[in-house]
């Protein structure tokens, strides 16, 4: 896709995302999924009662104590289930396991909803919450590339409000898919989701998978930042027919959606990096030499300072950002020759005109 291609009709918006793996929801579709699910847990139930053809498949467990072995578990499922059941079926593992925090809950509903948040209490998230909430991230989405098969990680909705331990090991196997600066809580669970043929349905993932040398880890990085440079290229092609509302697009259920046009806000180039920005984010795209690795990058993020270093010296530092970010909502990955870094508005209302404050 180029400037040159002709604009994406807006009917045709919904099936490029979702052949591409992303999930878009209604509020209509919210209810009936949840209608869905609750059907889908008591069929089987039942089938499990009535001893119904089942079927297995394999996930793993990532505790959060580094001490801790991984562990491949077996979950079941009517032989003909379809969906991704492991969000289900983790729902209880979810349930507890710590008091929410409601300062936290405050302002995480804030930096999500803005001044709407300021409303959500913490007994509100704890009836929503109370038998287990089960988040998604997704590490690599389905492709043709992949074999249509999606690789996901399984999370505490509201680990972070609980004040779980850190899972370091699943926040360093997301840093080996192309993600950095992605905080996880608590015990985690990985699993697979193929989607074509259809029907969708839960296969194996395995101890084995793991390792790095397995085909879907040594292929993520690439896989994710050609997803993200393609979704870049839709949200133009749609800005020249009308403008589109960005989607959420981190695969974890709920955590940077947000609006605006890339395309009709101020952007810009520089000596070895170039910018632009939607309603909530910042991308900064940093020209690094081709075949460094993300073992060797290092981003540092401050409310007005971003740094991109390579095996700790500096090639980029942008010491006074035109507004604030939020540190903790910025993340980075990796591509062939360069690193695109995502920052985070503080004020989402603010359109920047330039990247660099005037001094």
């Amino acid at each position: 896709m180029s400037d040159s291609d002709e604009p994406i009709a807006a009917g045709d918006k919904e099936a490029w995302l979702r052949a591409r793996g992303v999930e878009i929801e209604t509020p209509e579709d919210r209810v009936r999924i949840a209608a869905e699910k609750a059907a889908a847990l008591a069929a089987r139930t039942d089938a499990l009662e009535r001893g119904a053809p089942m079927r297995a498949f394999k996930y793993v467990m990532i505790p959060c104590d580094d001490d801790a072995p991984f562990v491949e578990c077996e979950a079941r499922c009517g032989l003909d289930e379809a969906g991704d059941v492991l969000p289900l079926e983790l729902k209880s593992r979810f349930a507890g396991g710590g008091e929410v925090d409601a300062n936290k809950v405050k302002a995480q509903a804030v930096r999500t909803l803005g001044e709407q948040g300021a409303g959500v209490s913490k007994d509100a998230i704890m009836r929503e919450t109370k038998d287990g909430s089960t988040e998604t991230f997704a590490l690599v989405r389905p492709s043709e590339h992949n074999g249509w098969c999606g690789v996901y990680l399984y999370l505490d909705e509201v680990g972070m409000l609980k004040g779980l331990p850190p899972n370091r090991r699943a926040g360093r196997l997301a840093m080996e898919c192309g993600f950095d600066g992605v905080n996880f809580f608590g015990d985690m669970f990985i699993g697979r989701v193929q989607t074509k043929p259809a029907p969708m349905r839960s296969v194996d993932f395995k101890l084995s998978d793991l390792d790095s040398s397995a085909p879907w880890m040594r292929s993520a990085t690439m896989e994710n930042v050609e997803y993200s440079k393609g979704l870049k290229e839709l949200e133009a092609a749609m800005g020249r027919n009308g403008g589109m509302q960005t989607i959420n697009m981190d695969g974890s259920g709920g955590a940077s959606a947000g609006g605006g046009n890339a395309s009709s806000m101020p952007s810009g180039k520089a000596d070895g990096y170039r910018w632009e920005q939607t309603e909530d984010e910042i991308e900064l795209v940093v020209d690094v030499p081709r075949g460094t690795t993300s073992k060797s990058v290092r981003v540092l993020f401050k409310p007005r300072q971003v740094v991109v270093k390579i095996n700790d010296e500096t090639v980029c530092d942008i010491e006074r950002l035109y507004d604030a970010v939020r540190p903790d909502e910025c993340t980075w990955t990796m591509g062939p020759d360069e690193v695109c870094v995502s920052m985070a508005k503080t004020d989402e209302e603010n359109i920047w005109r330039a990247l660099v404050a005037d001094s």
